[in-house]
């Protein structure tokens, strides 16, 4: 009989994510209403969340006349239409400072078409008095955010509905939060376990950066731990500046599937790449076919699969999906 083993248990450094405070926490929108989401508050068990209310940080009440984005000959301009106010110095004062000011910051989550927060669904409008679309974009705390943290997890509440972005985020930020908790306190060791742990995650993500870093985990230059370390946080902030894809995540799964082919009946083979061709087609989560292979990890004492973070990115509660949330994605 072939002796269980448990997935590895894994302990998860709390990310710190900046949060538009009216997601939640406080009725500070331009209507005086606060939203709910039931994501945030579910990730503020795991995550250290630093709100923030711009309008509200330069001085506008809450409720508020609205503001919106005009495009204007010199650039775009954060107008109050009901006043005429040119409120564009103020928020780009208060966002330069605030963005430089933050440190150890692996997420946003900011609100989807605030002329301040808007990541890019912020409308644009002509300088003309009846305020024709332009276009849209982001807004202007959210271009600081972009611009100084371009290699940051960013995204709105509203995307955030989407399984495989959610999913992506998180795996991210939990994943940059374990590299920031083991920098603390680097060795070389520690780099390699470190490397090791996320080869099928970073394969999912990116197979090149995948590689890069290893290449930097070997250092055949000699240089010393803290030049190493500091070269693989830059490589790794690029390891998910692009979206995953379903088929990387397919091959991933295969590959790992390969594992216990012989060990598996017809039968069972067939279910799991059901349950596969249901991911790509977008009807389930990728959670769904990896609850299967961490079952086969314990049913088979597969060792060598059970320390990968792949398996479990981040807290297992966050895989929840509450209503009104959408499985569609890459």
């Amino acid at each position: 009989m072939v002796p269980e083993v448990a997935m590895e248990k894994r302990t998860f450094a709390r990310p710190r994510v900046v949060v538009s405070r009216c997601l939640g926490f406080e009725a500070c929108r331009y209507n005086g209403e606060l939203l709910e989401s039931p994501f945030l508050a579910r990730l503020s068990l795991h995550a250290k969340l630093v709100t923030v209310c711009p309008e509200v940080a330069i001085g506008l009440g809450t409720p508020r006349d609205p503001i919106r984005v005009v495009r204007e000959i010199d650039g775009d301009r954060l107008i109050q239409p009901s006043t005429g106010k040119d409120l564009t110095r103020p928020m780009e004062e208060f966002a330069g400072q605030y963005v430089t000011g933050l440190k150890a910051v692996e997420g946003f989550v900011l609100k989807s078409r605030s002329p301040s927060c808007g990541i890019t669904d912020t409308k644009i409008h002509r300088p003309a008095s009846n305020a024709a679309l332009l276009g849209r974009g982001p807004g202007l705390f959210a271009r600081a955010v972009l611009t100084h943290f371009p290699n940051a997890a960013v995204e709105d509440e509203g995307r955030l509905t989407d399984a495989l972005i959610r999913d992506d985020f998180l795996t991210r930020i939990f994943t940059l939060a374990a590299f920031r908790r083991f920098a603390g306190r680097p060795t070389m060791g520690g780099l390699v376990k470190f490397q090791a742990d996320h080869e099928l995650l970073f394969m999912a993500f990116a197979r090149t950066r995948r590689r890069a870093l290893a290449r930097i985990v070997t250092n055949r230059a000699g240089l010393r731990v803290p030049e190493v370390v500091e070269a693989y946080r830059r490589e790794l902030a690029l390891v998910f500046s692009r979206p995953s894809r379903r088929v990387s995540h397919l091959d991933v799964l295969l590959h790992a599937f390969g594992t216990f082919r012989r060990k598996l009946t017809a039968r069972e083979k067939a279910q799991f790449l059901d349950l596969l061709t249901e991911f790509r087609d977008g009807t389930i989560p990728r959670s769904a076919p990896i609850a299967v292979v961490r079952g086969l990890i314990t049913r088979f004492a597969e060792a060598g699969l059970a320390s990968q973070a792949y398996f479990q990115p981040f807290p297992e509660d966050l895989l929840r999906i509450s209503g009104g949330e959408k499985r569609g994605g890459r």
